[in-house]
C-alpha cells in the first residue's frame, strides 16, 4: 500500500496540520509547538513539550508527531523500537482519558502513526491492522463529530490513498474492511480547503499533493500551489521538501535545485538525508557529475536506514561511468548487490540493472537523465548519437523509441510522441521491460489530452496488464487513478 519513502511525511502533514487551530481550547503554547513540529524543528518542539501537561490529548498528539517524523525522515533502525514503544505507550494513556473530540481524534492519529511506522520498517501485517483501527476510528469520529473539519480532511486523504492501492493488494484491504473512494476522498479534502479555515495553507499544500497524484493534467496547478506555500514559509523544511519533490516529478530540475539550495538548514531541524539523494538526481540530470557524486556520498554518510542504498550506489556508478572514471564506477556497481534491501522501486530497479550485467549504452542513459530533468534539447542531442541498425538488440531499440517519445511528450509534441510509444510497446513483446507498461501509461495520458477517453482507457488497462516489471506498483497505481478519475469514482 505504501513504500518506505520520505513521502510518508505527507500523511504526517495532513494528520498534523489540520487540527491545532480548529479548537479554542488549544493553548498558544501548543500552537507554537505545532509550528516547530510542522517545520521539522523537532528538537525545540520536544523541549517545549516537556513544559506542558503530559495528560492532555494535544500534548500526546504533538509528542507523537515528533517521534513519527523522526522515524520518517531519518529511517534509523536503532531508534525504531524505542520510538515505537513510546507511541504505543501514548495509546495506553489515551485509552484512560475521557472520550471527547480531541481524545478520539488523537487516538486515530497515534494509531495511524504506529501503523505507518511499522510499515516503514517492514512489519506489514501488524501495520495493516493498526491502519485499519485508525481508519475505523476516523469513521467513528465522522459520525460522532460531523462538524470537526480536521477529521473530514484526514479521512478524505485516507480514502484517496486506499482507493489508489494497486490491485495486487485489494484482496487484503477488502478482508480487513478498508474501502477507499478517490472521488469521496477528494470531496472531503476540498471541503476543508476553503480560505475560511485558519489552516488553509496546509490544506492547500495537501490538495496540491493529491492533485498531482490523481489528475496528471493539473500537475502545473499542483506545483504552483506547493511552490507558493514554500515561498511563503521559507523556514518550513517540510514545505520545501514537498515543493522540491513535485518539481522533480514534473521535470523542473532547475527550479527544484533552487528550492534545495535555499532550504533552511542547521541544528534546529531534523537531519534529512534523503534530500541529498534527491539533489544527487537533480545534478545527474544536468550532467553535473561531480556535484551528484558529492550529494550521494553525503547521503550515504548520513543515512541510517536500509532503503535507497542500492539506488545511491547505482547513481554513483552512473555518475562515475558517464564521466569516464571506470574504477570508481565498477566499485559502486558491485556495491549495488551488497548493500541495502529491495523494498522501493528505486532499489529494485538498481538491483535488476546490476543483475543483468548489461553494458551501459551512454547515449541512451544520457538521453534518459536529461529527459527526466526536463533538459529536452540536450536529451535529443544525446539520442542522436545512437545509430540503430538491424543488429541493434531489441531492448536497445525499444528504449530508443521510448526515450524519444518521452522527449517529444515533454515538449508537448503529442502527435510525434504517440507512434513512438506504440513502437516501443511492439518491440517489448515477450519481455519484462518496463518501457511497454510505461509507454502504455503515457499513451493513455496523451489520449486524455486529445479528448479520446475510450482510447485512453484501453491504454491505461494495457499498462496495468503487464506483469513482473520493476515499476509495476507505481504504474498500476497511476493507471488506476486515471481510470477512476475518468469513471467519476
Amino acid at each position: 500500500m505504501a513504500k518506505p519513502h520520505p513521502f510518508f511525511l505527507l500523511p504526517a502533514l495532513w494528520l498534523l496540520s489540520h487540527t491545532l487551530f480548529a479548537s479554542p481550547t488549544i493553548s498558544p503554547q501548543h500552537n507554537g509547538i505545532y509550528q516547530h513540529v510542522l517545520k521539522l524543528k523537532v528538537p525545540q518542539a520536544r523541549a517545549l513539550l516537556q513544559q506542558q501537561a503530559q495528560h492532555k490529548s494535544t500534548t500526546l498528539l504533538l509528542a507523537n508527531y515528533a517521534d513519527f517524523l523522526e522515524l520518517c525522515v531519518q529511517q534509523d533502525q536503532r531508534k525504531y523500537e524505542p520510538l515505537l514503544a513510546a507511541q504505543e505507550a501514548r495509546l495506553e494513556k489515551l485509552a484512560d482519558l475521557p472520550k471527547e473530540v480531541w481524545r478520539d481524534y488523537t487516538l486515530a492519529e497515534v494509531r495511524l502513526h504506529t501503523g505507518m511506522s511499522k510499515l516503514l520498517f517492514g512489519n506489514r501485517l501488524s501495520a495493516a491492522w493498526d491502519i485499519r483501527k485508525a481508519y475505523l476510528q476516523y469513521r467513528h469520529n465522522e459520525q460522532q463529530y460531523p462538524d470537526f473539519l480536521a477529521n473530514k480532511k484526514n479521512l478524505g486523504v485516507l480514502q484517496v490513498l486506499i482507493g489508489s492501492v494497486p490491485d495486487k493488494y485489494k484482496w487484503f484491504l477488502n478482508i480487513i474492511g478498508l474501502k477507499g473512494s478517490i472521488k469521496q476522498g477528494v470531496a472531503n479534502l476540498k471541503a476543508a480547503s476553503s480560505t475560511d479555515n485558519p489552516f488553509y495553507q496546509e490544506a492547500r499544500l495537501l490538495h496540491a499533493v493529491i492533485l498531482h497524484l490523481t489528475e496528471p493534467e493539473k500537475q502545473e496547478q499542483a506545483v504552483r500551489q506547493a511552490t507558493a506555500l514554500a515561498k511563503q514559509e521559507p523556514d518550513n523544511l517540510l514545505f520545501q521538501f514537498v515543493a522540491m519533490h513535485l518539481l522533480k516529478k514534473t521535470q523542473a530540475s532547475e527550479a527544484a535545485l533552487k528550492v534545495y539550495l535555499r532550504r533552511p538548514q542547521g541544528s534546529a531541524y531534523l537531519t534529512f538525508p534523503y534530500l541529498h539523494h534527491m539533489a544527487a538526481d537533480l545534478y545527474l540530470y544536468r550532467a553535473d557529475y561531480n556535484e551528484s557524486i558529492r550529494e550521494n556520498r553525503q547521503f550515504l554518510k548520513l543515512h541510517q536506514g536500509q532503503h535507497y542504498l542500492k539506488s545511491a550506489n547505482y547513481k554513483l556508478y552512473l555518475a562515475y561511468a558517464l564521466s569516464n572514471h571506470k574504477p570508481q564506477a565498477q566499485w559502486h556497481f558491485q556495491q549495488i548487490t551488497e548493500v541495502g534491501i529491495e523494498d522501493t522501486e528505486e532499489d529494485r530497479y538498481a538491483a535488476k540493472y546490476a543483475q543483468k550485467q548489461e553494458a551501459l549504452v551512454k547515449p541512451l542513459m544520457q538521453a534518459r537523465l536529461h529527459s527526466d530533468g526536463g533538459y529536452f534539447p540536450e536529451a535529443l542531442l544525446a539520442l542522436q548519437q545512437l545509430e540503430l541498425t538491424p543488429a541493434t538488440p531489441a531492448a536497445v531499440q525499444a528504449e530508443y523509441f521510448y526515450r524519444k517519445a518521452r522527449i517529444y511528450h515533454g515538449t508537448d509534441s503529442l502527435q510525434q510522441a504517440l507512434p513512438l510509444y506504440k513502437r516501443a510497446i511492439e518491440l517489448c513483446q515477450g519481455t519484462d521491460l518496463y518501457f511497454a507498461p510505461s509507454a502504455a501509461l503515457q499513451a493513455g495520458y496523451i489520449y486524455q489530452e486529445l479528448h479520446q477517453p475510450q482510447k485512453a482507457k484501453v491504454y491505461f488497462k494495457q499498462a496495468i496488464s503487464y506483469k513482473n516489471h520493476e515499476y509495476k506498483n507505481s504504474i498500476d497505481a497511476k493507471a488506476k487513478l486515471a481510470l477512476a478519475a475518468m469513471q467519476g469514482s
